[in-house]
């Protein structure tokens, strides 16, 4: 090395390397992939350690966490589908709300439970976050009922379902993202009324999940039944988190530490926490339901796997 010519400071390479895997990173999403290092500090799971290791799977104990047993949640389901009758198992109502919607979405086992908890309990007010398919069964449900409830749809890139819904008063159209909102919004739900969650699933600073779950959720008036889609309890991971996931979601384990110990909310069913620990109960009540096999929550052949949760904030005393 030519005299007085210094070595470059560890610190300083390190932090040219990073710079220049950043520059990499910002290229790469303006082309609509993401570039990463592998690294421990990754919220991207390592899938070679994860098929190499066994102490991951297995379920939560769940423990402080209000409607976590299973017979009244199956208790809750059973009166439910008995209250809504047999059109909420017809096999037509899913076709027809994707039909609706234009294309599939939101699940067959889903839909039919959602439907019958319209038809059901009735609520006067639904606002959703994330809309299409289940909007359908929304309108069906309230229809076949026979009561005016309000539906209002959170969506900032609306398809023409729900462009002809709104334009036809079918629906209530706030064109934003729900993360933009005034907490103000959520006034309008009372009672007995549903706020109905299924979006991106993803958590981040500029995401709506970390929002709705800790500033909006504890907004709601007591009472008020909420709903989130693509919840795995008593698992923190997708079944298919081993073959084909491309997008691995936190949502589950941030609703998952809201609830432990939070005695103002309470699980009335998780249809995937039924799934694995009550398919008979489930298949006695949904005819078609054909439930994809799984071992330690990861999927096994395809099949039904239901994974909406229906939560409820704690009534007056």
């Amino acid at each position: 090395m030519p005299a007085g010519q210094r070595h470059p400071h560890p610190m300083t390479a390190k932090a040219g390397f990073k710079r220049m895997l950043a520059h990499v990173f910002h290229m790469g999403q303006r082309l609509g992939v993401d570039v990463l290092p592998r690294h421990f500090y990754s919220e991207i799971p390592d899938i070679r350690k994860l098929r190499a290791t066994q102490h991951w799977r297995k379920p939560f104990s769940m423990t402080g966490v209000t409607g976590a047993d299973l017979p009244p949640q199956r208790a809750f389901l059973e009166t439910t589908m008995r209250a809504a009758g047999p059109a909420a198992t017809d096999p037509q109502l899913h076709q027809a709300a994707c039909a609706r919607n234009g294309e599939p979405g939101f699940g067959r086992i889903e839909s039919q439970f959602l439907y019958a908890f319209v038809r059901a309990h009735r609520p006067q007010r639904i606002v959703q976050v994330g809309c299409g398919v289940s909007t359908a069964v929304c309108l069906a449900a309230i229809k076949d009922a026979g009561y005016a409830g309000r539906v209002t749809c959170i969506e900032p890139y609306p398809t023409k379902f729900l462009l002809d819904a709104h334009r036809d008063g079918e629906i209530e159209l706030v064109r934003a993202a729900v993360e933009s909102l005034d907490y103000g919004f959520l006034q309008q739900l009372r009672d007995g009324d549903l706020f109905f969650v299924d979006s991106t699933h993803t958590l981040g600073p500029a995401g709506e999940v970390t929002r709705i779950i800790l500033e909006m959720l504890p907004r709601l008036s007591d009472g008020v039944y909420a709903h989130f889609h693509d919840i795995a309890f008593p698992y923190d991971y997708q079944g298919d988190i081993l073959t084909s996931a491309l997008f691995c979601w936190h949502e589950t384990t941030l609703l998952h530490g809201f609830l432990t110990f939070n005695d103002r909310f309470r699980i009335l069913a998780s249809l995937s926490m039924l799934h694995f620990g009550e398919q008979s109960a489930l298949r006695a009540m949904f005819p078609d339901y054909d439930p994809r096999q799984n071992i330690d929550g990861l999927t096994l052949c395809e099949g039904d796997y239901p994974s909406s949760i229906y939560l409820r904030c704690a009534r007056p005393a």
